[in-house]
């Protein structure tokens, strides 16, 4: 049930709400109840009846001192803990400062609201600079539904923030300070650390290709001389740029990689002038390497899956879709940046299966399975997570392999690029939904 607030000035420190409200909520008149707007938390507020419509709720002035809960936006209630909540409000932690926003410049954040009638309350973006950690209030910018636009205004702290940016170690106390672990999407691991992560998990470690620190020029070779390929990444790279494949035959040693948006090849002739290159052309403390795996190819383009993997608004792991992607002519990277497509990847599975759709979405599963034991893997961790996005090859015997896992900002576009309108929007609308159940808001009141 959707609420919309009338502040009264007539009485102090009260709340009035419909009888039948009241009684939904198992409180009575006159009981004294904690209320929440956020982070704010008023002690001892006196709960009234009134007997006007029952979606509203009168407010007394005095518990908005130094903030606003809009009149425009309709809230919900609902009770935790023995504290009445009155929300939802969420926040988006944007890069920026409060200053520099302007209209066009928070368009971007609108996308997000696509399915605001189902969240309700206030939705922020919040600034680093807009957040006073002492009043437990933000200088920052709220939904309008009506007019789809942001107003700007003091707000009360959101009690669940979406991190849109990196977040620095004071903004992570800040946050921490504020709100807990209520914030999610804020920690940035590398390639290392998530095949050191993944490979303890026996259900998991048969997945990972073998994977090294490339410093270790022994090791490089070793893997390189039995496997007679292997790659060379970016620990912390993104969207496949300074990958490299370096191939070994009985007269010489091939590279391949991208270089300004081109194919290129270089040919060495013996493992010192390859280990001369690496070590002149590459900060090899930053690289990892890893055993090439033989991915299936279409018209000579490298095929891979991202799957998108959400919290869902119960608050649990799910795979609204997968997409397959389709490299560039020879390419060695399939990520549409660098020249590569997309379409649904039933479409590019039912394919591989020649029309097999039993054998196709056995397939589909295992991929859906191995996204969702990752992420329970890295929750464990301590890391929290509400939207990943995980490449996962499949050899030429359709063999699965985890790739990457994208946590640092996994573009929602890429839905798009296969003509999937549907799972673009879910999966946009994803994490603020999965918010409002992190804020207490779990079922409308009837």
């Amino acid at each position: 049930m959707k609420f919309t607030i009338i502040t009264n000035y007539t009485s102090s420190h009260s709340i009035a709400l419909h009888s039948k409200v009241l009684d939904k909520l198992s409180v009575s008149e006159f009981q004294l109840i904690n209320v929440k707007f956020g982070v704010i938390e008023k002690n001892a507020v006196t709960l009234l009846k009134h007997q006007e419509e029952e979606s509203v709720i009168h407010i007394s002035a005095d518990l908005f001192t130094g903030f606003l809960l809009p009149e425009f936006l309709e809230y919900e209630v609902t009770i935790e803990e023995e504290a009445l909540l009155i929300g939802p409000i969420i926040g988006l932690f944007i890069l920026g400062k409060f200053d520099e926003m302007t209209r066009q410049r928070m368009r971007i954040y609108k996308k997000y609201l696509i399915d605001y009638e189902h969240l309700n309350g206030l939705i922020l973006l919040v600034t680093s600079d807009g957040i006073n950690q002492e009043n437990k209030i933000v200088n920052g910018f709220a939904y309008n539904p009506i007019e789809e636009e942001w107003m700007k205004g003091t707000f009360p702290f959101p009690s669940v923030i979406y991190c849109r940016k990196t977040v620095n170690k004071v903004e992570r106390l800040i946050l921490e300070n504020l709100i807990g672990n209520k914030y999610f999407n804020s920690h940035v691991f590398n390639k290392w650390e998530m095949w050191q992560w993944l490979s303890t998990n026996a259900e998991l470690r048969k997945y990972l290709p073998e994977t090294g620190l490339a410093v270790n020029l022994q090791e490089v070779k070793k893997l390189l001389d039995e496997s007679g390929c292997i790659f060379l990444k970016p620990i912390s790279g993104m969207k496949g740029s300074g990958i490299y494949q370096l191939t070994k035959s009985s007269q010489e040693y091939t590279l391949q990689y991208r270089l300004s948006g081109l194919n290129m090849l270089t040919v060495l002739d013996n493992w010192e002038a390859v280990k001369y290159y690496l070590e002149t052309e590459l900060n090899l403390k930053k690289y990892i390497f890893q055993k090439g795996i033989q991915l299936l190819k279409y018209d000579d383009r490298v095929i891979d899956f991202r799957a998108i993997v959400i919290k869902d608004r119960n608050g649990s792991w799910a795979v609204p879709g997968m997409v397959a992607k389709y490299g560039e002519k020879k390419s060695i990277v399939s990520n549409i940046s660098s020249g590569g497509s997309a379409e649904k990847s039933w479409e590019t599975l039912s394919e591989m299966y020649g029309g097999d759709f039993k054998e196709a979405y056995k397939k589909y599963k295992e991929m859906e399975q191995i996204s969702i034991l990752c992420c329970r893997l890295l929750e464990k961790r301590g890391i929290h997570l509400a939207y990943i996005g995980i490449d996962i090859g499949m050899d030429e015997d359709k063999n699965l392999w985890i790739i990457e896992i994208n946590n640092r900002s996994p573009d929602m576009t890429i839905a798009l690029d296969a003509n999937d309108s549907q799972l673009y929007y879910q999966t946009k609308a994803a994490p603020l939904h999965y918010s409002k159940w992190v804020a207490g808001f779990r079922g409308e009141l009837k």
